[in-house]
């Protein structure tokens, strides 16, 4: 029989699983509309607005103030225009290369993270995370399809390339809501991620209507399809990650995590007929590896 300290990792875990789960159809949303319904930078526009007017509902109905901090909105623009990139670089990662691709290259922001806190938190590097970092980085080349079969169009090329810089991105995203968090005056995270999924949607509506793709969704089966990637994985996803990850340790998290790119991976196979030379699959799991122990040693110096 489970003692009750085992029944609540348990119950934790298999919470955070599901919201792995949620943020693991992210990639398929969007590579579900693609490049002809709606253009990779609008995507990430209604994405955002809707993902904002299901946080500011959630506020309401939770009875939480939804008052930004002057101090704090600086960060909060910032965040949402580091996001606002995040998004206009992923989005494309997946429909020139991927949904399997996409996911995983991004993960690689735990590398990036880590190598600036180095210089900015001056938090120490061991051997064994410079190690997983060197394996990452071997992954990384047999995913691509170094030594496979695969054929390096320019069209792939730019969502590999798209794929890396998500990586940067999204780790510098994380770093400023690090920043953000550690003012005293800092409000919830939900007031927080309501305001600064907002800020990204205005700055990904300005660079839509620059750009030539569509922006306006079609149908209302588009519609469904965007409220359905703002509320599974903008709001619901990551809300539950955010409250449960403080309550496991960081090697069960960081592995139940890595459910998200796997999943995603399985999905492209199934939705898409996406595939992996087994060549790739090799380096596909060495990233993996390499995330996840890159992950363990990231949160137990922040934590």
């Amino acid at each position: 029989m489970n003692s009750p300290a085992q029944n609540s990792t348990i119950k934790a875990l298999s919470i955070l699983a599901f919201g792995a789960l949620c943020i693991s159809f992210a990639a398929i949303f969007v590579k579900l509309l693609g490049r002809d319904v709606l253009g990779p930078t609008a995507i990430g526009f209604w994405r955002a607005a809707f993902g904002a007017g299901i946080l500011f509902v959630w506020i309401a109905v939770s009875r939480d103030s939804a008052r930004l901090p002057r101090s704090i909105i600086g960060f909060s623009v910032a965040a949402g225009f580091i996001f606002f990139l995040d998004l206009y670089f992923w989005h494309r990662s997946i429909i020139y290369s991927g949904a399997g691709m996409a996911t995983i290259l991004a993960n690689t922001q735990v590398f990036f993270v880590s190598v600036a806190s180095f210089f900015l938190f001056k938090e120490k590097l061991s051997l064994l995370f410079m190690t997983a970092a060197v394996a990452a980085f071997a992954g990384v080349v047999l995913l691509v399809g170094v030594g496979s079969e695969v054929e390096f169009t320019a069209v792939y090329l730019r969502g590999v390339i798209f794929g890396l810089l998500t990586g940067i991105v999204y780790g510098s995203y994380l770093l400023t809501l690090k920043k953000a968090g550690h003012r005293p005056e800092c409000p919830s995270m939900l007031t927080v991620m309501a305001w600064t999924s907002l800020f990204t949607a205005l700055f990904c509506g300005v660079s839509m209507v620059i750009e030539a793709d569509p922006y306006l969704p079609p149908d209302w089966f588009s519609v469904f399809i965007l409220f359905s990637l703002a509320l599974v994985a903008q709001a619901v996803g990551w809300y539950i990650i955010s409250r449960t990850l403080p309550k496991l340790r960081a090697s069960q998290s960081a592995l139940i995590l890595l459910l998200q790119p796997v999943l995603a991976t399985v999905w492209g196979v199934l939705f898409f007929a996406e595939h992996l030379t087994p060549l790739q699959i090799v380096g596909a799991a060495i990233t993996l590896v390499a995330i996840y122990v890159g992950s363990v040693r990231k949160k137990q110096v922040i934590h």
